[in-house]
């Protein structure tokens, strides 16, 4: 279990509520809420009432006009992919748990679960104002405290249990970006070329420190309270200092060296880089020609879309032109017109006016050409993977594929089936069977997974799916040997081939 605050992407007065809640209950397409509850909103507790609710506390929230910040909290609880279903009940004391852990308890809240992907998670969006006393309450370190409520929960409820004893280095952002490129990110690349390789201790000075790092055309500058590594030539690169080691903290720094003293320019350092960032495939991916075929469908993209912008480039310039040229002419057509200056510049007044309309059109035009996106694009890595994995193709489906876990059963034939539709595909290309009472099964090529524990109604509906996928081929069965005993009994009654089972 992880419990995550989300964070506003920039501060403002006006309220997420009411972009917030309409998204947990649809989403982008259709209903989307799996379960719903209401906190310290009375009378408003069923699903129905959803709306009334939002407006409700978007009511409170006006009555607060003090405050300069966001007035939502927004947390989501995300599941292991393994773990049970929770009972109602249980899910609502997890939910009641995760916002007194902040100490809004007292606040209006709405809670929502999502079983559309492989782990099921929870929104919950929470009232900062207080509905008694309108005064704001903005949670303080409140990472930390999901942490170790998140811990508790995990063992009272007897789900998965997640490490949190090692720190990660790496940071969020760097690692969504490998993820979804498939590229070393620029903070990984800085650890293992910098951090690990220069040793400080052979290091006297910060002007000696400044040209080892310009070596590798990076520059350490002031940033905020610490230090930042920034690529010379792309200032878009950057990662903070201490990611590159303990001892790259401004503050161990400065205890070798002294007070920070700046570095080159970036342009003196562009000339002394000998090594700098490149945006290399990761490990696995160097010989893989699916990856090429991704590189080759981003450069195929890079294309259209340069030619785009000259063609749309060319037609900006275009019509600008026969703007100008068309009231130029009109103006020099009153001029020539042998009437009193008085009438002409009644005249002049008018094409003024139609100029400035006319103007307001072409603006608006320029910006609807703009918008125009470039078709074919392939999307992120996983965006890739997932659309060849829905074609068939075998090699996307093996990359996309993951240890399975849980009871499975797999077919006996090897062709490789495509998968349903996008908007029934997660991530990684598989797709997730919501079923009724809480029964969710994972579907990839040739296997279908059971997510939670094995009763018999879960068992029936797993066999129930794999009869209609596979028919009566040979199926095999993965899984503890006590729950294949039961599978097995149960397929043999439905006429499903067994043709080996493994021992998980």
């Amino acid at each position: 279990m992880i419990i995550t605050p989300k964070r506003p992407r920039n501060n403002t007065t006006n309220s997420r509520i009411s972009q917030l809640v309409p998204y947990m209950l649809k989403g982008k397409g259709g209903e989307r809420c799996t379960w719903y509850i209401a906190g310290n909103l009375e009378g408003l507790d069923r699903r129905e009432d959803a709306d009334l609710a939002l407006s409700v506390m978007q009511l409170i929230q006006e009555g607060n006009v003090r405050t300069k910040r966001d007035k939502t909290y927004h947390v989501v609880i995300s599941f292991h992919p393994n773990d049970r279903t929770l009972a109602d009940r249980e899910l609502e004391d997890v939910v009641r748990r995760t916002v007194g852990a902040v100490g809004l308890q007292e606040h209006q809240y709405i809670a929502v679960r999502h079983s559309d992907q492989e782990h099921e998670h929870v929104h919950i969006a929470v009232n900062k104002i207080h509905p008694v006393t309108l005064k704001v309450h903005h949670p303080f370190r409140d990472i930390p405290l999901f942490k170790v409520l998140a811990g508790k929960l995990e063992k009272e409820l007897g789900l998965c249990q997640i490490d949190r004893s090692v720190k990660r280095i790496d940071s969020d952002r760097s690692r969504d970006y490998e993820s979804a490129r498939g590229v070393q990110s620029f903070p990984r690349w800085a650890r293992s070329h910098i951090g690990e390789r220069i040793d400080l201790d052979g290091v006297s000075n910060w002007n000696e420190l400044h040209a080892r790092l310009a070596v590798h055309g990076v520059r350490v500058v002031a940033r905020g309270n610490g230090l930042a590594v920034v690529d010379a030539t792309r200032g878009d690169l950057a990662c903070k200092a201490s990611s590159l080691g303990r001892d790259w903290s401004k503050q161990r720094l400065c205890e070798r060296f002294g007070d920070f003293v700046s570095g080159p320019g970036a342009e003196h350092v562009a000339t002394m880089i000998r090594e700098a960032y490149q945006p290399e495939p990761l490990g696995p991916l160097r010989d893989d020609e699916l990856w090429r075929e991704y590189q080759d469908a981003l450069r195929a993209a890079q294309a259209r879309r340069d030619e785009q912008r000259e063609t749309l480039s060319s037609k900006i310039g275009t019509a600008r032109a026969a703007h100008r040229r068309h009231f130029k002419l009109r103006h020099h057509v009153i001029a020539a017109m042998p009437i009193p200056g008085r009438e002409k510049h009644k005249l002049y007044k008018m094409l003024s006016f139609e100029r400035k309309a006319a103007e307001r059109k072409l603006r608006a035009s320029v910006k609807r050409w703009r918008t125009v996106n470039v078709h074919g694009h392939p999307g992120s890595w996983k965006e890739f993977l997932a659309a060849r994995a829905a074609r068939g193709d075998q090699r996307a489906i093996r990359r996309l594929g993951r240890q399975l876990r849980g009871l499975t059963i797999k077919s006996g034939d090897k062709r490789v089936r495509a998968i349903a539709p996008r908007s029934a595909r997660t991530s990684r290309g598989s797709i997730v069977h919501n079923l009724p009472n809480g029964v969710r099964l994972r579907e990839s090529a040739g296997s279908i997974e059971l997510l939670g524990d094995a009763s018999n109604e879960a068992l029936e509906l797993l066999l129930k799916v794999a009869k209609q996928r596979f028919g009566a081929k040979d199926i095999t069965l993965i899984g503890r040997k006590d729950v294949q005993r039961r599978l097995a009994e149960m397929a043999g009654k439905r006429g499903l081939d067994i043709a080996e089972e493994r021992q998980r």
